[in-house]
């Protein structure tokens, strides 16, 4: 298949998008180096090159009905990230995984879902204001459905595991990218979504046995309103300050001082942070460490407000 025939292609991430916000949250020191000095780990992890392939996947799935397209989708999408990936052998890997991971996936609730729901919406990108703020927040919900027998919409929202099954269903319940999706559908497509489906792909990232797969569907999210009041407000003060230490950073202010470190992220997901060799030194001299890369060319401080905060 040529690269102009491709049905699968990797996600642009969105420059005033939930994940920006949620991850100077977790570590403001994190957000900077990877955000403002635009330094990222020189080879993607498997598990994103993973789960980025069974997304699209998916997303093919919803939309063409078709299994075949579907696992060629993600097929495409790591072929896309070939180049990124630390060795042959971890492409070689993926690229036993994703057949498998679809072709099961489809049969235990793909099909399914086809029959039991109208699909409304795949990977559609919603630019969400926040509240009376002049800042606004983009979130790209995985599928929206309408249940074809109740009238329900729901959000579907999908994540692959190698570690966890159990641990990635609380992460969805108990985060705040549930809320992120229904406060966004809630404003800008569906007032009366129902609430978030998670949905969960496991195999364990050190076996290879097809019967190690798991494929669950936990108890349906949803958020009262005075959870997506308090959501807007603790949102819309986070992009104030991300623009507010964004303009110190122009006046000279150390980035040190404006993004502190915050040490239990450090080993947030049981093995060290990409940079955590690097933020307890002096980052606003360093270059680009070993291990590190930098996505895009150096810029001026001040380009960066466009950059990372959107302003209506």
């Amino acid at each position: 298949m040529s690269s102009t025939d491709k049905v699968g292609k990797k996600r642009a991430e969105s420059a005033s998008g939930f994940h920006y916000a949620n991850l100077y949250q977790c570590c403001p020191r994190k957000f900077y180096l990877r955000y403002v000095k635009g330094w990222r780990p020189k080879y993607v992890p498997m598990p994103l090159v993973q789960g980025s392939a069974f997304h699209e996947g998916k997303a093919v799935w919803y939309k063409k009905k078709s299994e075949k397209q579907a696992i060629q989708a993600g097929l495409d999408v790591l072929e896309q990230s070939k180049n990124e990936l630390e060795s042959p052998v971890v492409y070689a890997e993926i690229a036993f995984r994703i057949p498998h991971f679809l072709h099961y996936w489809i049969d235990r609730f793909g099909k399914s879902d086809i029959v039991e729901y109208k699909i409304l919406d795949v990977e559609r990108q919603l630019t969400v204001p926040l509240g009376s703020t002049p800042y606004v927040m983009t979130i790209r919900p995985d599928t929206i459905l309408k249940n074809k027998i109740n009238g329900y919409i729901y959000i579907m929202e999908t994540k692959t595991s190698g570690f966890s099954h159990r641990v990635t269903a609380d992460a969805v319940l108990y985060g705040d990218q549930a809320t992120a999706y229904i406060y966004g559908v809630k404003k800008m497509r569906f007032p009366d979504v129902a609430g978030v489906i998670p949905d969960i792909a496991y195999w364990n990232s050190r076996s290879r046995d097809l019967a190690n797969m798991r494929f669950l569907r936990p108890e349906i999210i949803t958020r009262n309103e005075y959870a997506l009041e308090q959501f807007e407000k603790g949102m819309s003060q986070v992009f104030t300050e991300i623009n507010q230490k964004i303009e110190a950073l122009k006046h000279g202010y150390e980035p040190e001082v404006l993004f502190p470190r915050n040490s239990y992220y450090c080993l947030s997901y049981s093995k060290p942070c990409e940079f955590a060799m690097q933020c307890q030194r002096d980052v606003a001299k360093m270059r680009v460490p070993a291990g590190l890369r930098a996505d895009r060319k150096k810029k001026q401080v001040g380009q960066y407000v466009d950059d990372i905060i959107a302003v209506t």
